[in-house]
């Protein structure tokens, strides 16, 4: 599954959620996906939710790593 997806995934399973962690690895392939830079926060903003880069090896989360 491709990472846009999972964090489609993880944003309807949470829709009230403010914020969402990717893991590092994955988020430079999330910021190719989407078409966007992380803003100068190190945040994208993808459908109204806040994401930023969770560090090594977590996982996509709702909840601060």
């Amino acid at each position: 599954m491709e990472t846009r997806q999972l964090v489609d995934i993880a944003i309807d399973e949470d829709p009230r959620a403010p914020c969402l962690w990717v893991p590092s690895e994955l988020f430079p392939e999330l910021c190719a996906a989407i078409g966007q830079r992380p803003n100068l926060i190190g945040a994208l903003i993808y459908r109204n939710k806040t994401i930023r880069d969770g560090g090594p090896y977590c996982d996509i989360t709702t909840r601060a790593p």
